[in-house]
């Protein structure tokens, strides 16, 4: 197995266009070109566009015993994902999302955390003979995951000692945890990449280079990346740094931007490309996520983003 996405898996429910500026009065009706359901969080997110770029992914986390619980296992088994280690909690709903897409592609989000809420130790234990089998870890999103925080320091030796191999990453959501929680888990990470906006948060820096030399203290080894948006991304192996530039594109829908980045960079890490290469890879499928509504539709096959780089 290629990778394994561990962490939140929701259900988004787009509706397009959504003028948050102007709502309508109590009482009143608004048409929307569509409103559909699909899937979301950094799971459903990282792991589809990666299934569709061609790599073999498991999905790793927790739904309720509801129908939107069901639709999202089925829409993951549909596009190759490896539901194994996706664990039905009989006392929560799924984890849905409304997100109101504005005219412009800009989103909000309103959001009930319903079966992630026991993302914990417990469950992610659960979760290692699948991990195990993988080549990449994704964990996410740091800032939503409280009760496993704490203890994914040692959670992610055992998964170690169970796979000595496997490469982990850490992914981000704003506003993160703090930085008194993320330094004991830095040591453990082979890829860890937030945003410009989380990473000013953690390091108090707003230059990209120094915010990597902060989390370097703590992150000897590995990848460090910096997401710039509408500039690109940074990433820093510790042996040299790269700034990659981004796609231009026309934006319908930012939703699973991020999360569609980190899969293919680590598309492009798994495939063994050159870090700049890698990059470029990310930010392409990046772009294509913008071109389409939802976190999944506009993500390509992997023939087809590579053509799409030149």
């Amino acid at each position: 197995m290629d990778a394994a996405i561990f962490g939140l898996i929701v259900a988004d429910l787009i509706a397009e266009p959504f003028d948050l500026r102007h709502p309508p009065a109590p009482g009143g009706l608004v048409l929307c070109n569509s409103i559909q359901l699909t899937t979301g969080g950094n799971v459903c997110n990282s792991g589809i566009a990666m299934a569709k770029l061609g790599m073999k992914v498991a999905a790793a986390g927790t739904v309720g015993n509801d129908v939107l619980g069901s639709a999202v296992i089925e829409r993951l088994t549909t596009v190759g994902v490896d539901t194994t280690a996706v664990f039905r909690d009989a006392d929560a709903q799924t984890a849905a999302t409304v997100v109101a897409v504005e005219p412009g592609g800009e989103r909000c989000f309103f959001h009930t955390v319903g079966a992630n809420k026991g993302i914990d130790a417990d469950l992610f234990r659960r979760c290692i003979p699948v991990l195990a089998r993988c080549a990449w870890v994704q964990i996410g999103y740091f800032g939503l995951l409280q009760k496993l925080v704490p203890d994914l320091p040692a959670c992610l030796a055992e998964l170690r000692k169970a796979a000595p191999g496997v490469k982990i990453a850490f992914d981000t959501v704003n506003p993160p945890g703090t930085r008194a929680e993320l330094d004991p888990i830095l040591p453990h990470l082979d890829l860890f990449a937030p945003s410009r906006t989380e990473a000013a948060g953690l390091t108090g820096e707003t230059d990209p280079k120094r915010m990597v030399a902060s989390f370097r203290r703590q992150m000897p080894r590995g990848i460090i990346g910096i997401k710039l948006d509408a500039e690109g991304c940074l990433l820093d192996d510790g042996d040299h740094a790269v700034f990659v530039p981004a796609c231009k594109v026309d934006v319908v829908d930012t939703t699973g931007a991020g999360d569609s980045w980190f899969g293919g960079l680590l598309t492009g890490l798994i495939k063994q490309m050159p870090l700049e290469q890698a990059g470029r890879f990310a930010n392409r499928v990046a772009a294509d996520c913008c071109t389409a509504l939802g976190a999944s539709a506009g993500i390509r096959s992997f023939d087809e983003t590579m053509a799409r780089m030149k």
